[in-house]
């Protein structure tokens, strides 16, 4: 797992969901790096307790703070998927209730304002926040095919639709994937989230001979990669198959491989093809 980012600093990883917190932990050890994982509880996988950690509730702002300067953290990742909290619901600590007026702006302006707010009330506070691509190299790839599979001819005006779809719903902050088949959208990604949209698409799509129809998955025009880069991993190929999808097409070094050697496995076992296309041709 090679680590791309060279700092001699202590690392924070703000946990939240999947496996994301326990590679950059494994990156970590193998580096001889050292770092605190704070777990959003509710969010945060359990297994997260093997590796030095602490817990904090997701309006716990201040204890937060207080943690990492305690720990001599200079740098911050955010990584791991979070669920917006019900603010009725929210316990704040002190920290939580200073910056509410400001998370409560950001919200209306959609989820990549609000992460930028958080970003930047880190940043305002000395730490130094990176992208989880920045600590675990291999999370992204350059530009082309992954895998035995290559898309055909007929594929291409699906891939080109479903990336311009992709980039027109990330425009509004709507979600960061569409599924185009045969030139039509057969869905976009909104809050459910890339699984369940999947899912949904084998109820869509009819039965066909062969494989056809495209997913893509892009950040959001203008987003903030530092925090909520979209992933993939093996439940999206897995999912995309039973569809009948032909192929997974992605932004190159703009989306996050999880477990990149058994997604590109998978999708050579059923027949998926995976593109990551550069930005400069995704803008043509």
């Amino acid at each position: 797992m090679p680590v791309s980012h060279i700092s001699a600093g202590k690392l924070g990883i703000i946990a939240g969901g999947g496996p994301l917190p326990l590679l950059l932990a494994q990156a970590c050890l193998a580096e001889n790096r050292a770092f605190l994982i704070i777990g959003i509880i509710g969010e945060a996988a359990p297994e997260i307790s093997g590796f030095p950690h602490l817990w904090a509730g997701i309006g716990a702002v201040g204890t937060v703070m207080r943690a990492l300067r305690r720990e001599a953290c200079t740098e911050v990742v955010f990584v791991g998927p979070v669920r917006r909290p019900d603010l009725k619901n929210l316990r704040l600590d002190w920290g939580g209730v200073r910056i509410l007026p400001g998370y409560i702006r950001a919200a209306r302006g959609g989820d990549d304002q609000l992460l930028r707010y958080m970003v930047s009330h880190f940043e305002g506070h000395g730490f130094k926040v990176i992208g989880a691509h920045q600590v675990l190299g291999d999370l992204v790839v350059p530009a082309g095919q992954l895998g035995r599979h290559s898309p055909k001819p007929e594929h291409q005006t699906d891939i080109r639709r479903a990336a311009e779809v992709a980039s027109a719903i990330g425009a509004l902050d709507i979600g960061q994937g569409a599924v185009v088949s045969g030139g039509v959208v057969i869905a976009v990604e909104a809050a459910e989230g890339t699984d369940a949209m999947l899912s949904r698409c084998a109820q869509v799509l009819p039965a066909a001979a062969s494989r056809r129809g495209v997913y893509a998955k892009l950040p959001k025009p203008g987003q903030e990669r530092r925090i909520d880069l979209p992933a993939i991993g093996v439940s999206t190929v897995r999912l995309a198959a039973a569809a009948g999808l032909a192929g997974v097409v992605f932004e190159a070094e703009g989306v996050l491989i999880i477990d990149l050697s058994n997604v590109v496995r998978v999708a050579d076992e059923l027949g998926v093809f995976l593109l990551a296309i550069d930005s400069a041709e995704l803008a043509r």
